[in-house]
C-alpha cells in the first residue's frame, strides 16, 4: 500500500540512519575490505550480459508495466482474483524482460541502470503479490476485500525468497519487561500500525 502517513516516513529515516551508521562503524572496524572473488565475477557477467541485451523491449515501458499491474492489482484492498491476475501480467513482464535492449549512449549508462532498477522491481512485485496472495487474511494496512478478519494463525511474518518462495516465520512474544512499558502508554486516538 501507498501509505507514506503515519510513522513510516519517520521510522525509515530513523532505521535508515541506525542502519547506515551501524554498517559504516562496521566496515571501518575491518582491518581488510575483503572481495569474494565470486560475487565479483558473477557481477561482471551480470553487467556484460545486460550490456550486450539488444532486444526489441524497452526497459522504461517494462517498468510503466510493472508499476500499472502493482496499482492495479496490489493497491490498499486486494482481493485472490486480482492478486492471480497481478502475478499473470508479471509473468508476461518477465517473460519480456528477456528480451530487453540495453543501449548506452553518449549520456551515460543510463539504459543499464533502469535494467537493474526493472529486475529489482520485477523482484519486489513478485515477493509482494505472492505474500498478500498467501496471507488469507486482513492485518494493518494489508486489507484483503476476500478475507475481512483477522487470522491468529497468521500472526507471522511471511518471508519470501525467490528460491524457496514463502515461509512462515513466528513471531516471538513480546519480553515482559516491555510488555509492562507498553501497558503504560494509551493507544486511544493514535495511529498504530
Amino acid at each position: 500500500a501507498n501509505r507514506l502517513g503515519g510513522n513510516s516516513l519517520i521510522e525509515l529515516l530513523v532505521y535508515g540512519r541506525i542502519t547506515g551508521q551501524a554498517a559504516a562503524a562496521y566496515s571501518e572496524a575491518l582491518t581488510a575490505q575483503p572481495r569474494s572473488a565470486t560475487a565479483v565475477s558473477e557481477a561482471r557477467a551480470e553487467v556484460d550480459e545486460l550490456l550486450a541485451a539488444d532486444g526489441p523491449e524497452n526497459v522504461r515501458a517494462l517498468q510503466r508495466a510493472i508499476r500499472n499491474t502493482m496499482t492495479e492489482h496490489a493497491g490498499v484492498v486486494r482481493d485472490e482474483d486480482g492478486l492471480r491476475t497481478g502475478l499473470a501480467e508479471l509473468d508476461a513482464i518477465e517473460k519480456r524482460m528477456q528480451n530487453v535492449g540495453v543501449h548506452p549512449d553518449i549520456a551515460g549508462f543510463q539504459d543499464l541502470a533502469h535494467a537493474f532498477d526493472l529486475k529489482s522491481a520485477a523482484l519486489a512485485a513478485r515477493a509482494t503479490l505472492e505474500a498478500a496472495l498467501e496471507r488469507r487474511e486482513t492485518r494493518g494496512c494489508h486489507n484483503r476485500s476476500d478475507f475481512p478478519d483477522m487470522d491468529p494463525s497468521f500472526r507471522v511474518n511471511l518471508v519470501w525468497s525467490p528460491t524457496t518462495g514463502i515461509t512462515h516465520e513466528r513471531i516471538p512474544d513480546v519480553p515482559d519487561e516491555i510488555a509492562s512499558l507498553m501497558a503504560d502508554v494509551s493507544t486511544e486516538g493514535k495511529l498504530v500500525e
